[in-house]
Order: C-alpha cells, then sequence, then structure tokens
C-alpha cells in the first residue's frame, strides 16, 4: 500500500493558512495589502472580540468583476505575476494568490465587490474552504472584505489565540505599520464592540502626519528628519533622538520598497550608528524608508513577506548607518533642562535624558508644522464620529499648545567657547554664563568624549591601527599570574592598540609607550589606566568568550583615562577641554550616551526662585 498520497483540497488550504495566517492581524495585514495594490485611498476595518468574531475591510479601490471576485478565491490565483521572471520585479505588496483562499479556509468570509462602471456588484461567501454563496449584489464600489468567526474549523490553531485585548492591539500595531508606509492613504480602525476609534490617519501625504496618528504627538514633535544620498539605496524617513529614546524596539519600523520587514542589518545599523550617542538599552524611535532596485532585493523569503534578502548587506549597512550618524551630528544641540525634568529627575535618578532642543527645532513655528494641521484634523472627525453615533463623550481639556518661541540662539556647542567661565562645583561640574543660561559640564564625560575620539581618529589615520606614544619614563605595572600568562599570549592584541610592554621581573611588567591621544595643546591619557582597561576588557572576553569589538577597548581606555569626579582643574585646563570638546563630532554625549552638557535657562531658574510666574 503506498505511503504518499495526494492530500485534498481542505487540508492543502489548511496548510496554507497556516503559512498565512497566524491570527485576525495577519487577515488585517493581508487584506489591507490587497486593498493597497487595488489601488485603495482609504481604507476601513472594523473589529469585534480582537478580530476573533467579525474583522472587516472595506477599500475604494478598484473593485473585481465577477470572474475575477470568482478567482481571487481560489489558491495561486493571482494579478500580479504571469511569468517566474516577475518575482524580481515586483512593485506590489502581495503577489502569491494564496491570501483570500487562506483566509475562507479557516473562516466564515463574504466577499462584495464593485467596479466603478459596473452597475451592479457581485457576492460571494465561503465557509471553510466551501463556496455557499454567488450572486449579485448592490455594492459600493471597491471590495469589502468580511471575515468571520477566525478558525471555528480549526480548533487545534485557535485555542492558540489570545485575549481580545492582546488581539486587538496586534491589529492595531500592523494597521499603524501599513499606515505608515503609505501616508497617502487614509486609515480607519474601529471597534465595533463599544464603537471606539482606534487609529485614524488623514492621508495626506505627509508621513509625519502618520507618524503623529500612529506613535502619538510628543514622538511626533521629537521627530527629526532623516536622509541618506547613496545612490544605490535611498533612504528617507524619521527618528527621534536621545531625549525621546525608548527601552526597546517596539517604535522602530523599517521598510522596504513600501513593505514593513524586519532586518536584523537595518536594526545593527541602527544600533552601530547610535552608539555613544544613546545610553546603553535606549533606542531612537524611528520610522525609515528604503528604496532600493527590485531586482537587488529578495522578497520571497517569508510566507507572510516580512523579511528580505539584500543583494549586498554591506551597503545596505552603511546606507543606513551614514543617514542615521549624519541625522545625529547635525541635530546635536546643548540639552536643556526644564524645571519639570528637575522634578522628575529628582523622584527618579534612572530616568531618561533631558528633552534636547536644536536651533531648527525652537525657531520652528509649531502653528505651521503639519502635526498642528493633522490635531485639528483628528478633532474634527472624532468629533462628527460621535455626533453620528449619537454618542456624548465627556470632553477632557485638550493640553495646552507649547510657546511658541522666540528667535533661537545658537544651542549648539560652539557657544561654549564665548561663555563665561564661573568655576566648578564639587570639582566634578563646570559652570559657565552664556548671558542668558548656567550651562554645566561634566569634566569626566567631556574629557571622555575628546579622548575616545581622538583615539578613533588615530586608528583611521594609520590604518585600523592605533599609534603608540612613547613615554619618557617605562612605567612598571604589577600584574597577577593569570594576567601575566594572558599578557605573553596576546600581544598583538596589545600591539594593535599601541601599548608596548615587556616583562620586568616576576608579575611586573614595564609598560613603555600607551596609546597616543596627544595634541599640540593637550596632555595625553593615564598610561596605567589605559593600559589596565585593555587588559580588563581581554580578560573579560576570553572569560565570556566573547569577541573583542576594538572600538569598545578605545572607549573603556578613555573612560579610564578621562579626568575624574574631584579632580580639581585650572582654569588653563578647563578652556583647553572646552576648546577640544568642540572640535569633536558627537561634544553633546559622552561614549556611554549621557549627556556632557546641559542647559538651564535665565527664566527657569527665575520661575524655580519664585521671581516670575
Amino acid at each position: 500500500m503506498a505511503t504518499i498520497r495526494k492530500l485534498d483540497k481542505q487540508t492543502i488550504n489548511s496548510i496554507a493558512a497556516g503559512e498565512v495566517i497566524e491570527r485576525p492581524a495577519s487577515v488585517a495585514k493581508e487584506l489591507m495589502e490587497n486593498a493597497l495594490d487595488a489601488g485603495a485611498s482609504i481604507i476601513r476595518l472594523s473589529i469585534e472580540n480582537g478580530g476573533i468574531k467579525k474583522l472587516s475591510c472595506q477599500d475604494d479601490g478598484a473593485g473585481m468583476d465577477p470572474e475575477d471576485a470568482r478567482l481571487a478565491l481560489e489558491s495561486h490565483a493571482t494579478s500580479k505575476l504571469a511569468q517566474t521572471d516577475d518575482l524580481f520585479r515586483l512593485h506590489t505588496m502581495g503577489f502569491r494568490g494564496e491570501a483570500l483562499p487562506s483566509i475562507a479556509a479557516v473562516s466564515r468570509v463574504e466577499l462584495r465587490t464593485r467596479r466603478r462602471d459596473d452597475p451592479q456588484g457581485s457576492c460571494l461567501t465561503v465557509e471553510g474552504g466551501e463556496k455557499t454563496f454567488e450572486g449579485p449584489c448592490s455594492a459600493a464600489p471597491g471590495t469589502t472584505v468580511t471575515c468571520r468567526d477566525l478558525f471555528f474549523n480549526t480548533p487545534a490553531r485557535y485555542k492558540f489565540l489570545r485575549t481580545d485585548a492582546a488581539e486587538t492591539g496586534a491589529i492595531v500595531a500592523i494597521t499603524g505599520k501599513i499606515a505608515l508606509t503609505r501616508p497617502d492613504v487614509s486609515f480607519r480602525l474601529e471597534r465595533e464592540n463599544d464603537g471606539r476609534e482606534l487609529l485614524y490617519t488623514p492621508g495626506d501625504n505627509e508621513l509625519l502626519s502618520a507618524i503623529y496618528a500612529v506613535f502619538g504627538h510628543e514622538a511626533a514633535g521629537e521627530m527629526k528628519p532623516v536622509a541618506g544620498d547613496d545612490p544605490a539605496v535611498k533612504v528617507e524617513g524619521f527618528m527621534t533622538g536621545p531625549s525621546a529614546s525608548r527601552h526597546n524596539r517596539g517604535r522602530q519600523v523599517f521598510m522596504v520598497n513600501g513593505r514593513v520587514i524586519q532586518s536584523g542589518i537595518l536594526r545593527s545599523a541602527v544600533d552601530e550608528a547610535c552608539k555613544t550617542w544613546f545610553m546603553k538599552g535606549r533606542f531612537p524611535q524611528l520610522v525609515l524608508k528604503l528604496t532600493i532596485a527590485p531586482n537587488l532585493v529578495d522578497i520571497n523569503v517569508h510566507p507572510q513577506k516580512t523579511e528580505v534578502r539584500f543583494w549586498e548587506d554591506r551597503t545596505v549597512f552603511r546606507s543606513v548607518f551614514h543617514a542615521i550618524r549624519a541625522t545625529l551630528e547635525r541635530e546635536g544641540a546643548i540639552a536643556s533642562v526644564t524645571g519639570q525634568a528637575l522634578d522628575e529627575q529628582a523622584a527618579d535618578p534612572e530616568s531618561s535624558p533631558p528633552v534636547q532642543l536644536g536651533v531648527d527645532q525652537l525657531a520652528r513655528d509649531r502653528s505651521e508644522h503639519p502635526v498642528a494641521r493633522l490635531k485639528q484634523d483628528v478633532e474634527d472627525y472624532s468629533a462628527q464620529v460621535r455626533q453620528d453615533a449619537g454618542i456624548e463623550f465627556k470632553e477632557v481639556p485638550p493640553p495646552a499648545e507649547p510657546p511658541k518661541k522666540a528667535p533661537a540662539r545658537d544651542e549648539s556647542v560652539s557657544a561654549l567657547l564665548e561663555a563665561r567661565l564661573i568655576g566648578t562645583f564639587l570639582d566634578t561640574y563646570i559652570l559657565l554664563d552664556d548671558g542668558e543660561s548656567l550651562i554645566m559640564i561634566d569634566q569626566h564625560a567631556a574629557h571622555e568624549r575628546v579622548l575616545y575620539e581622538r583615539l578613533l581618529q588615530r586608528q583611521e589615520e594609520s590604518g585600523r591601527r592605533v599609534p603608540g606614544q612613547t613615554l619618557l619614563t617605562p612605567l612598571r605595572i604589577e600584574v597577577s599570574q593569570e594576567e601575566l600568562l594572558v599578557l605573553e599570549e596576546e600581544p598583538d592584541y596589545f600591539e594593535a592598540l599601541g601599548f608596548d610592554f615587556e616583562p620586568f621581573g616576576g608579575r611586573v611588567i614595564a609598560l613603555r609607550a600607551v596609546p597616543s591621544a596627544r595634541t599640540t595643546d593637550s596632555s595625553s591619557i593615564d598610561p596605567s589606566a589605559a593600559f589596565r582597561a585593555a587588559l580588563d576588557m581581554l580578560m573579560l572576553a576570553r572569560q565570556t568568550g566573547r569577541t573583542v569589538d576594538q572600538s569598545d577597548i578605545l572607549h573603556q581606555i578613555a573612560c579610564k583615562a578621562a579626568v575624574k569626579a574631584n579632580d580639581r582643574l585650572s582654569e588653563d585646563e578647563i578652556r583647553i577641554l572646552i576648546k577640544d570638546l568642540t572640535l569633536r563630532s558627537n561634544p553633546y554625549h559622552c561614549p556611554h550616551g549621557r549627556p556632557v552638557a546641559l542647559r538651564m535657562s535665565r527664566t527657569q531658574i527665575e520661575k524655580m526662585f519664585g521671581r516670575t510666574v
């Protein structure tokens, strides 16, 4: 008896559904992508019980004639492909021809559709993969697909669904991400259980407006434009600075050729670009759009098309890295401390760094910002929804609009050169007066940033090896027996960092050279602290089995060798440190991501003392 047999149609559709449909959010994704491919300008979704009991997607797209409507529910039937080579020239969202039949195989589906010029529409109903009705019907131009009782015939899959609230959250998340890919399309998501509107985007073709609707006004207000000039990979979008960072990557959206994807390469590029700008464990909120020639991207890697394969990972990594880094360097500014921020930090020492205000942000008139226009659109639409539904809501006063800023003065680090030196506080913080603000500089963070960038510069200039600086008098350093063995086994590691040493008898070595960080107007690093930092990093790497990142080593060397809190600096040393700081590419954060300088305005100080209201 043969053990291999051909599967029946129902089983085939159920397997296909398992690849494409995992939860109600998967249904919403497939239906929205079909609507976008149909040229929709408005997409309305309504859900009931987290989309499990009911999920409806209505669009105003091209619609279908009766024959196309019938074929749309057949497996591997699509208008997107004609031959194999078309797989490498795709410009549409969907193409597998499995979405609708897969959904219909595990639910009760009703399809209503009409082309704009047709006198009547077509209606088809399918239950568990079996057609139960087909005929003419009244329908608005476009297509409406209603999916009921998801997984009613597959209890094994139904039991893996989560609570209604969790499934609703997943639908909101995927709808928001798709809405970010198409700011020219208006998305509306409603919950039928209570008539609540969960998401609305205006479709005004402004990405920042879509970000406002999906992420909220606070995140949108902190967004800075990102643009890359690599001809092979066009990068554009928005990102927040360190002041609006988050503890996870939940608000990082990557789009490749209009499709939301997940990519370790893109995440790594962002993380590397943000290194030393953001504190460890903090991530920017961002929406990045990459445009690449379709034949250079393989999107048929994952059944749900959430992953892609690039033709050359390094080129994509480099393009994203430079675009992000350019934005951070361009938008950098001295962190501004508000009275509210002081209160919050006093209550929570682990809170995020204060809000940062760049020159362009201070000069911008918020009333002309697309976010402000969108806010009025959302309020008008919400009021109309309440009126139509006959529902009364308790009105909550809207948050006060931020006051318009006076013409911006120089908030960049170059303003430090003209500021008057007041002195130091606790031999740790340098105090400056620029005429309108009190500026506080953490001397350790500032010196750490200066040393770190000098070491990086020396490394790049010498071809990935840090040149050594010979000490006038060799320094004797005592090490443990274990450390001595490591020093004997890894001489190349220390040589690449610019160290030169030799045994001096017993467990003592003579340090003859250290990494060169000398300039014409500043002294070099602390030799003993720098050597200890490099040795500790190597010992840790050997214990954990990890590969040592040379930039991390230079970071640790700079940290250990920089001036510390309670180290008293002379006025000349302070001036030299400030001058060196202004020459750095990122003078606003130490390599740990902490702010180097904080600013308190005259108005803020007078309010704290009650001199002004």
